[in-house]
């Protein structure tokens, strides 16, 4: 019989080895389940605020919900930008901009810019952008009319890190809020196409604005200190942009 020296034997077994665990199927990781929507921002001429409430509730929603549209939520905004409105719609696919939107459809391309005329009118400025909410990340709100959104950006190289802070620290803390009865909801969505890059969005709801005045719903559910060291941690990951407070308008939504 043939006698290998040892020493090549162990390096025959290593990459048997190393061949072996090569060919172990790996596991793709899944995506975080995601909600995406359009958000439409618009902020209004003053004198034209009424004419644009008249025009959406009678005018533009009813094209809207025969055009396909399947909801719409309507937000007023009450701290942040004066005469500010905010219309979200699902936004299941880009394929949408390849054909006519639900107005076109619903009254034919003519009629459809006829109203879009109308509604420019009322406009001082008007942005839109794509919306991602991660939907593992959210405590159901129901109807809740108040809200309070804090815009966050991230520290460079830090989004993964501070979601993953907001899905183990910050949110079973909301949660604890929200059956304490401090808070309606809780959600956490991306900012995508049109926005700012490297923003996102962190929300909490309230039955009624009045609650907002307990101030931080984590201190009645873990007390002062543990709170303020949530927050801290929070605070390491990434910068405040702005703090906005807005009413959902239920005869604009659907």
């Amino acid at each position: 019989s043939v006698r290998f020296p040892w020493k090549i034997c162990v390096v025959v077994a290593s990459m048997l080895v190393l061949a072996a665990v090569e060919t172990v199927p790996t596991v793709a990781q899944t995506a975080p389940p995601t909600t995406r929507s359009q958000v439409t921002l618009v902020r209004l001429k003053p004198d034209m605020v009424n004419e644009w409430l008249d025009l959406q509730k009678n005018e533009v929603i009813p094209a809207q919900k025969k055009g396909g549209v399947t909801s719409r939520t309507t937000l007023q905004t009450v701290f942040g930008n004066a005469f500010e409105y905010a219309v979200i719609i699902p936004y299941p696919s880009y394929g949408v901009l390849d054909g006519q939107n639900a107005q076109q459809k619903a009254l034919g391309n003519e009629a459809a810019a006829r109203l879009a005329s109308k509604v420019r009118k009322c406009v001082l400025t008007q942005t839109t952008y794509v919306l991602n909410r991660r939907d593992d990340l959210a405590i159901p709100q129901g109807t809740a009319p108040a809200m309070r959104t804090v815009v966050i950006r991230p520290l460079p190289g830090k989004q993964d890190d501070y979601l993953n802070y907001i899905k183990t620290d910050l949110l079973p803390v909301m949660k604890k809020a929200k059956d304490a009865g401090k808070i309606a909801g809780f959600n956490v969505s991306l900012r995508g196409e049109g926005a700012a890059a490297g923003e996102l969005t962190r929300t909490t709801y309230y039955n009624k604005f009045a609650d907002l005045d307990a101030g931080n719903p984590a201190i009645p559910v873990v007390g002062q200190a543990a709170a303020t060291a949530l927050g801290a941690k929070g605070t390491a990951l990434a910068t405040t942009v702005q703090v906005l407070v807005r009413r959902q308008m239920a005869d604009l939504s659907f």
